[in-house]
């Protein structure tokens, strides 16, 4: 016993043996034309095509379809058919000589705004027609063409066109039945259109996102290559300080200070031969002057030379070049190191000589009792500051005025900049100063050549 509302496979409804023969033919249509739409989804115009050439075949019509500019005040021919390739030819060649500003006249005016088929016949038709060349009117008199259905290409509540089917010689005039067909081949049609743009939109759009992609991702390309060839260059510049920075050490070693050394040592002698207390008092405060001196071009030496970064480490020879900047445990100082990683080479050299700045510049105008440096790591980069609690200062005076002593600050921010990183300095009139300045950390490249 067969289960309701199953229907068994011998006894399925069929649309061929069911509907009346009429109604079966537009039924297959329809069906026809739906599965022909849906084959050709993906291009506009193959879907246009395939509504003029479906609908001139099951009607015997020539189909010519419209559509309308976004703007609504133009219309244009985009497609003609007829089952008869002469008539096609005569009929195509009218169309394009009848102007493309239809939207405004009847009958696609009255089409566009009721949203309904309008059927013209007789004095109608040539009154339509009328718009066009004489040649053109001529042409549909000759092929006996005697009525004319315009219905609305309807899509989402609004007309985007319009079909037009010509019916001629000893055809019947298109009855309510023909009409009313038409209307749902022409909905079906405009569905189709306006699927078929919303996909070729996507695609468009899909395409220029893959076109920004691309120009992003070239943009990136290039500005890592470019970056890559700063970080060399930044390199290969701190790198040429550094030798330049040695070579001075060594020429000061070997000449300058051996020279004041050599001079001691005669002030020694000559102040030990002096021929009474007064002249050899008057050495002994030259001497004692050019032993400072040696002991500053010594105290030189040490902030010119930064090999003990590579031993040491950037913590360690801070510590120490803290300890040669205040030898006289005044300030307090300290540094707090909360680095995982030993930065690269260059970025750890100017990282020390702009922490060596800010030092110096609290030795020299802070009156700090306590100076901290830290050292931490933060979006992928070094982060440094140098704490003191000194006097302080307006830092926009000293970079506006260039302050005797502040001119380190410009450097200072070069440095830092030049690196790709930032400085920030933070300072209050009797309350302190703080310089805090970020490195990026960045990958050993080599210089083209």
């Amino acid at each position: 016993m067969p289960v309701r509302g199953v229907v068994e496979p011998d006894r399925a409804l069929d649309i061929r043996t069911v509907l009346p023969r009429r109604d079966r033919t537009r039924a297959l249509a329809l069906a026809e034309l739906s599965t022909k739409l849906a084959e050709s989804i993906t291009e506009v115009d193959d879907v246009i095509d395939s509504v003029v050439q479906l609908i001139s075949s099951f009607l015997g019509d020539t189909a010519v379809l419209r559509l309308l500019d976004p703007d609504g005040t133009r219309m244009r021919v985009v497609a003609a058919h007829d089952a008869d390739p002469v008539a096609a030819g005569v009929m195509r060649s009218a169309l394009e000589d009848a102007p493309q500003d239809m939207a405004h006249l009847v009958p696609h005016n009255l089409v566009v705004r009721d949203a309904r088929p309008v059927l013209l016949t007789g004095d109608a038709l040539v009154a339509a027609t009328g718009v066009m060349p004489e040649a053109s009117r001529e042409a549909l008199t000759v092929l006996g063409v005697h009525t004319a259905l315009v219905c609305p290409l309807r899509a989402q509540g609004r007309v985007i066109g319009t079909l037009g089917l010509w019916r001629r010689g000893d055809a019947p005039v298109h009855s309510e039945r023909d009409q009313s067909f038409a209307q749902e081949l022409a909905d079906r049609a405009a569905l189709a259109i306006e699927n078929a743009r919303l996909v070729a939109s996507l695609r468009e759009e899909l395409a220029e996102r893959k076109r920004n992609e691309d120009t992003l991702r070239l943009s990136n390309e290039l500005l890592q290559r470019a970056q890559l060839k700063q970080n060399a260059l930044v390199e290969h510049l701190v790198n040429a300080q550094e030798e330049e920075r040695r070579r001075i050490a060594i020429d000061v070693h070997d000449d300058s200070i051996q020279a004041m050394a050599a001079i001691g040592v005669r002030l020694q002698v000559l102040r030990r031969h002096a021929s009474d207390h007064d002249l050899a008092e008057r050495i002994a405060a030259i001497e004692d002057a050019v032993t400072e001196s040696i002991a500053r071009l010594r105290n030189l030496l040490f902030h010119l030379e930064s090999s003990s970064l590579d031993k040491q480490g950037l913590a360690r020879t801070l510590t120490r070049s803290m300890a040669e900047t205040f030898p006289d445990s005044i300030p307090k100082t300290r540094v707090r190191n909360r680095l995982t990683q030993e930065p690269i080479g260059h970025i750890r050299v100017v990282a020390y000589r702009i922490a060596q700045e800010a030092l110096s510049n609290v030795r020299k105008h802070a009156r700090a009792s306590e100076v901290t440096v830290t050292l931490s790591q933060e979006d992928q980069g070094l982060l440094v500051t140098v704490q003191d609690d000194g006097k302080g200062f307006r830092p926009s005076d000293a970079l506006e005025r260039s302050l005797p002593g502040h001119l380190g600050l410009r450097a200072m921010e070069e440095r830092a900049h030049i690196a790709g990183g930032w400085l920030r300095v933070e300072s209050t009139p009797d309350q302190g100063t703080r310089v805090t300045f970020w490195l990026p950390y960045v990958e050993a490249v080599q210089l083209d050549g």
